[in-house]
């Protein structure tokens, strides 16, 4: 397999789905992203923000991650983007459930990113290998997790299942930015250990970065647009 596609998933697509497409697809930390390998990552909002641009404060934050930015408009959740997906990614549950109400086949291949991301810890990354222990590319990698992550969650413990949710912000303010920005981080880069083919290039996890004051973006990535008429996958 050479290619896969993933659906990331949250209400506006304008704060987290966005957020959590762009650490995934461009990397984060001392991890590559997902599109060096060929795999498409795209978000859409199950109440798009139609149109809009990623939230400039989350969009501070996720540039100060280090990671590459490009325009974002936000994008409704439609069929056609669930029905061609190998992995959905959602927010919270309320959003694998609106996936699952939409398609519902596409249940068995529908994770909360906090839940993905543990489940992919306990597989580990040479259940995902390919045959005698090579490394398998990412595609199939992330084939392999969407096959065997749901037969680990029985190994998994949760205190409530609202811990599966990654909490939108409280307050719009760059502190709660900041505290949403970080804890989606975690759990991308947790997944991304898994999923990278390359095990040299797998780093260990580090602290995190003290928090500095965020830049502020150009005029031109912090402005809303009132319609678009192709798909971004920004």
């Amino acid at each position: 397999m050479d290619t896969a596609t993933i659906l990331v998933v949250c209400s506006g697509n304008v704060r987290r789905s966005p957020a959590i497409e762009a650490m995934l697809r461009e990397g984060v930390g001392q991890i590559g992203g997902l599109a060096r390998h060929g795999i498409t990552v795209i978000s859409a909002g199950s109440e798009a923000l139609e149109g809009y641009d990623m939230d400039p404060m989350i969009a501070s934050e996720v540039a100060l991650a280090g990671v590459r930015l490009t325009r974002h408009q936000a994008y409704p959740l439609d069929v056609d983007d669930i029905e061609s997906a190998d992995l959905i990614i959602t927010a919270e549950r309320s959003h694998r459930s609106e996936v699952a109400r939409l398609v519902p086949s596409a249940v068995k291949r529908t994770f909360t990113l906090v839940e993905i991301a543990a489940l992919g810890d306990l597989l580990g990354r040479t259940a995902l290998g390919g045959p005698a222990g090579s490394e398998a590319d990412a595609a199939t990698r992330v084939c392999t997790l969407v096959q065997l992550a749901p037969l680990q969650k029985a190994r998994r413990r949760v205190r409530r299942p609202a811990d599966d949710d990654l909490q939108d912000l409280r307050k719009r303010t760059p502190r709660e930015a900041r505290r949403l920005v970080t804890e989606a981080r975690g759990h991308v880069e947790s997944l991304l250990r898994v999923l990278e083919p390359s095990l040299s290039l797998v780093a260990k996890p580090q602290r995190p970065a003290p928090d500095i004051p965020s830049p502020a973006l150009p005029a031109e990535a912090t402005q809303p647009r009132s319609a678009h008429s192709t798909r971004s996958a920004g």
